[in-house]
């Protein structure tokens, strides 16, 4: 199972976002009977982000499940309706998990916080290991499931680590943990190498639908 992933960045009130993204996830869930997962993107992000997630079995069943939508004359007409509210380009990415279930998909009002990084070349096995290694260690220190995926479909060499929080207290608590051991830093410290200097990025991000 892989987790596809479309990041669209919006204008407009917050009401307006919010009306127009829950209602394109609900007609592309109805029409494809997959569970649309809708992501307000709060920190870490151009304000207005709004990321659509789906689990797929890879790009050949994400293809088949979204077939209908291009012959939609509905869908098109929502899609043409909010391009008045599209900030710039929306990018669409596929992970595969390498360390973690995907399992149900977190429920509304859950908090993810997201870190990336891209491997250095030459260092991919290194780093994968490494990947793994630090999100079983995340798990331990937070006692909150860390999933650890790598770009199938993105930026090259490109990875991420994925730990959901049932709400802001239990996510804010996490990151403290975290964030407060001596054991994390140390490894995270002696991992430079790596990956690409500068490709460290971490947001943070709540189900909205």
């Amino acid at each position: 199972m892989q987790l596809f992933t479309r990041n669209v960045m919006m204008m407009g009130t917050p009401a307006d976002i919010m009306n127009y993204s829950t209602d394109m996830r609900a007609y592309v869930e109805d029409k494809t009977g997959r569970e649309i997962g809708l992501w307000a993107n709060l920190f870490g992000a151009p304000n207005g982000t709004m990321s659509y997630t789906v689990r797929v079995e890879g790009f050949a069943d994400l293809q088949a499940a979204t077939a209908g939508l291009m012959e939609d004359p509905v869908y098109h007409e929502k899609l043409a309706a909010g391009q008045s509210m599209i900030g710039g380009p929306s990018m669409d990415t596929i992970g595969q998990p390498i360390h973690g279930e995907m399992g149900d998909m977190p429920p509304v009002g859950s908090y993810a916080t997201v870190t990336r990084a891209t491997m250095a070349n030459g260092r991919y096995m290194e780093a994968m290991g490494w990947g793994v290694e630090i999100a079983q260690h995340v798990e331990k220190v937070a006692g909150l499931q860390t999933m650890f995926l790598s770009s199938v479909f993105g930026g090259f060499g490109d990875v991420a680590w994925i730990m959901v929080a049932a709400d802001a207290a239990a996510a804010d608590a996490a990151t403290a943990a975290v964030n407060g051991d001596p054991d994390y830093l140390t490894s995270v410290n002696g991992a430079g190498e790596l990956f690409i200097p500068g490709s460290g990025h971490q947001s943070l991000t709540t189900r909205v639908a």
